[in-house]
């Protein structure tokens, strides 16, 4: 049996804040995962899963409803 606590899960090797600030250095901060690794002293496959996670957020995140839709109406070049 072992035990667990809510920023260790059962077999987890490093805890949940360390693997959000993973994500969100390469999510928010600009970072390369292999840079983010270097620094956290973590692994590739662990940086990249982690800001895969924090990807998710954004990407399933609601768009937001649009009020006004305009055409465009500057012309390219010469008429014709």
């Amino acid at each position: 049996m072992t035990e667990s606590i809510a920023q260790r899960p059962a077999g987890a090797r490093i805890i949940v804040r360390l693997r959000q600030a993973a994500g969100h250095r390469v999510r928010e901060a600009g970072s390369t995962v292999i840079q983010a690794a270097r620094d956290l002293h973590l692994s590739w496959p662990t940086v990249m899963a982690a800001f895969r996670t924090t990807a998710r957020e954004v990407v399933d995140a609601p768009l937001p409803e649009v009020t006004v839709l305009s055409i465009d109406e500057a012309r390219r070049g010469k008429t014709r």
